[in-house]
């Protein structure tokens, strides 16, 4: 917002009174009438109160408070000899407030002792002033123009005397009043003035007009904003570009000596100086957008770059905080471990773009301009690939994958080698080791793992049997063990066999024949 001081209401609501800052001026000025107390305090996280012996009575009196830390609010109260308060809660028509400054009219005040109280938060050094108003000042036109090679000035005052003080002052932004002084002088209420710029350097300025007389001020900021660029300079940094990057904005440039600094700018959309960045040896700067309340982003910025160690004018950049690159890249890879050397990005533009692909912040792909699939070479370990897409308008997006490499197989060792075992039992147990992490699986079916170790019973059938342990890690390694186990019976287990065999025929003749026989039976009985 910006702030303004005008169309007053009463004769010093709008009224800034600050002896401090315009004491220079009183000893040119004649026929003071004004008799002004001035007293400063510090006040940071609390309420502190004073007590002014006001010997002089005014008929139209007001006091002035103004402190330092102008984005902080902070609350008044004035108190009278007779024990009239005045608060903006109790008397808000006395009351007028701006950033940094409260002004309370008070009318006739009388002798005697007045107390103020003021109430903030790290408000920093607060000027407290009393003294009699005798013009409301109003400001009534304001601006700045460039006319050829020079900068004029045109204001026009009411309701003041015929002789004030004037002074013009080219700030980064609208708001605190801590601009440069271009111009200063006796004049009259109304009138053109042409501004000295020697000054001050190449930039995007709002530019306030302060008229004083008799130690009462009043300010006001013009409703435009100046880009001044020296007429005498002619350098510039070179191949300065910018735009929409990710989320946020950036600006790039060359530069031929890693001893060069530069300055960048960034302002706001109404051409507010946001930052002020110094940039050693580099081409390149990155920012974020703002974001409100509701967390949404500030509409656009403005960005320039110019030669820190001397005078350079410069391009404004503007980016928009909606824009985004019209471009795609997807990995064949989804998977944040593999056991492959390489990934490829499949890069999808409608429009122009440059393409650049980095593995670990090395550059492996530069300002490629055709569409399609990239490959990257990767190393075992941890790999971030980045494609950089930037697209005709200078935007760029990028896209990322983080990938972990692992082409080394997982550790597998087993107890006992089984392979080319010949043996009369009808079982073996594979034991062994293999490491954290990995899955086994033995002929397919997977095993548990006690702190890596596994000892398993494999049934076997006769003659050979095929056993394979298989030990897979997270990125795909495989380790195989595979053997081929024998189970013969010997003659001692051949004639056991046997006899169980007749064994098992006798009985099941018996049961057979049992089981006839009591069929048999059941019918008879029917």
């Amino acid at each position: 917002m910006i702030y303004t001081e005008t169309n007053m209401v009463s004769l010093i609501k709008k009224s800034g009174m600050k002896i401090n800052d315009s004491s220079e001026y009183i000893k040119i000025l004649i026929g003071v009438l004004l008799f002004v107390f001035s007293f400063s305090l510090d006040v940071f996280g609390e309420t502190k109160e004073m007590t002014i012996d006001v010997n002089h009575e005014y008929t139209n009196a007001a006091f002035s408070i103004t402190w330092e830390q102008y984005d902080q609010e902070a609350d008044v109260e004035i108190a009278s000899p007779d024990g009239k308060t005045y608060s903006k809660k109790d008397t808000p028509n006395a009351f007028y407030q701006a950033p940094g400054e409260v002004v309370v009219t008070v009318g006739q005040a009388a002798q005697g002792q007045w107390k103020v109280k003021v109430t903030g938060n790290s408000l920093g050094k607060i000027d407290i002033n009393v003294g009699q108003i005798p013009n409301s000042l109003v400001i009534d036109t304001f601006t700045v123009k460039e006319n050829g090679d020079k900068y004029e000035a045109e204001y026009s005052v009411s309701d003041c005397p015929d002789n004030i003080y004037v002074e013009i002052f080219a700030d980064t932004d609208d708001k605190g009043f801590d601009g440069d002084e271009v111009y200063s002088g006796q004049n009259g209420a109304n009138g053109t003035v042409e501004l000295n710029m020697e000054r001050v350097l190449s930039g995007e300025y709002h530019f306030y007009i302060r008229i004083s007389y008799n130690g009462i001020y009043k300010r006001q900021y013009s409703d435009s904003v100046i880009s001044y660029q020296k007429k005498d300079v002619t350098e510039k940094v070179q191949d300065v570009a910018g735009g929409k990057y990710n989320d946020g904005y950036y600006i790039s440039w060359t530069y031929e000596n890693e001893y060069d600094d530069f300055k960048v700018y960034v302002w706001d959309k109404d051409m507010n100086l946001k930052t002020v960045d110094e940039i050693e040896g580099e081409g390149f700067y990155y920012g974020e957008f703002d974001t409100d309340e509701n967390g949404n982003d500030e509409e656009k910025v403005y960005l320039a770059v110019v030669y820190a160690d001397k005078r350079s004018n410069y391009d404004k950049i503007e980016v928009l905080s909606n824009t985004r690159t019209d471009a795609e890249v997807t990995f064949d890879l989804d998977e944040d471990i593999t056991s492959h050397k390489f990934i490829e990005g499949k890069v999808e533009s409608n429009g122009d773009c440059i393409i650049d692909a980095f593995l670990n912040g090395e550059r492996k792909l530069e300002h490629e301009t055709e569409t399609g699939s990239y490959r990257v070479i990767m190393s075992d370990g941890d790999n971030e690939v980045i494609f950089l897409v930037t697209d005709e308008d200078g935007n760029k997006q990028e896209f990322v994958k983080k990938i972990y490499v692992d082409t080394v197989v997982p550790a597998l060792s087993v107890t006992d080698d089984l392979n080319n075992l010949v043996t009369s039992k009808s079982y073996v147990y594979v034991s062994g080791y293999s490491e954290n992490g990995a899955i086994v699986t033995l002929n397919g079916k997977e095993i548990d793992l006690q702190k890596g170790y596994f000892n398993e019973k494999v049934d076997l059938g006769l003659g050979k049997n095929e056993i394979e342990l298989v030990a897979c890690d997270l990125a795909g390694n495989k380790t195989v063990y595979k053997a081929t186990v024998s189970y013969e019976i010997n003659k001692k287990g051949r004639m056991e066999l046997y006899i169980l065999t007749i064994i098992s025929i006798v009985l099941g003749i018996i049961y057979i024949v049992v089981f006839a026989r009591g069929i048999k039976k059941r019918r008879r009985a029917k």
